[in-house]
């Protein structure tokens, strides 16, 4: 087992002004899901965007799962645990692929907030694996992680700097070792917190012999490397330049519709050199991939496909 701790410098953020753009967030999220699952014209969430508003033609629906393909090889499924900025909104992430360098990989991933409205118990949880196929037709879980967020614990630490436990933690998981990482932030110099990172690795199972000592072996090069690594990320995040980053929701909702009218015209402007190229051309291709992807939406005859509410069967 080794242990792994060192601390970096970020810029301190306003609590009350990133809890006032959590709502809003949501809002931006559930339209882009809707959106998604209605397959929305391109045409409509513009004139939305032309008028400051988001495309929201209805509110996103407990129990609904929609498909997309995101290329040739693979498609994502989007499952609504529950939408509530209230209680709770939790979603599942399926990603299907059957390209070669994957080896028919299979992703899955589980976000939940609890909750948006009330930022003083937030909480935000996540966990995904990655499995692969075997030569002998099995599924192997080739890796798997989980992380989680605790907000009001975050705070307390930086304003009181009372002991507790660590308000952000996560665990990665392979075949040969397992790593549990910890963030602790602090009070540092004005407008600056102290993040306290630390990084536990070890062996799991037959691997753990091997897996040990070579991190005892290696140890002080692994040690320097970390080091090095998150001062190269705090000087990244201190050379950013984050004054266009929205303090308000209605600069937070304006900054987003503004990159929804860019990418339409873009869209727009692709399609018009599509249609040049005449029949057969990628135009043709380009309205059958269409037409393809709003059967997936809605179905042959119109109707969306969406499941009912099934919480017993997929949520653990």
């Amino acid at each position: 087992m080794t242990r792994l701790r060192h601390t970096i410098a970020a810029q301190a953020l306003d609590r009350r002004e990133v809890e006032s753009l959590l709502p809003t967030l949501h809002e931006i999220a559930e339209s882009q899901l809707v959106c998604q699952a209605d397959a929305i014209p391109d045409e409509e969430i513009r004139r939305c965007a032309e008028r400051g508003e988001l495309a929201l033609p209805r509110r996103l629906r407990q129990g609904e799962q929609f498909t997309a393909p995101l290329d040739d090889t693979a498609q994502l499924t989007t499952r609504v645990w529950a939408w509530d900025r209230r209680a709770e909104s939790a979603l599942k992430l399926e990603l299907a692929s059957e390209r070669p360098d994957l080896e028919a990989a299979e992703g899955t991933a589980e976000v939940s907030f609890r909750s948006v409205e009330h930022p003083g118990r937030l909480e935000v949880s996540a966990r995904g694996a990655l499995n692969r196929w075997t030569v002998f037709g099995r599924r192997m879980v080739w890796g798997e992680g989980s992380a989680r967020l605790d907000w009001p614990r975050w705070w307390e630490a930086v304003t009181t700097g009372a002991d507790g436990p660590p308000p952000v933690t996560a665990e990665v998981a392979f075949t040969p070792a397992r790593a549990t990482v910890a963030i602790t932030p602090s009070r540092g110099e004005p407008g600056e917190w102290r993040l306290e990172i630390s990084v536990t690795v070890r062996g799991r199972g037959i691997w753990r012999p091997l897996v040990g000592t070579a991190l005892w072996l290696a140890r002080g090069s692994i040690r320097r490397r970390f080091a090095e690594q998150l001062d190269e990320v705090a000087r990244e995040l201190r050379d950013e330049d984050f004054g266009r980053f929205p303090r308000t929701p209605e600069e937070l909702l304006a900054l987003y519709l503004e990159s929804v009218l860019h990418e339409t015209e873009e869209d727009g402007e692709d399609e018009g050199d599509e249609e040049d190229e005449g029949p057969g051309g990628r135009g043709e291709e380009n309205g059958a991939h269409r037409e393809a992807v709003g059967e997936v939406f809605l179905g042959k005859g119109g109707e969306a496909q969406a499941a009912g509410p099934d919480r017993a069967t997929d949520r653990p």
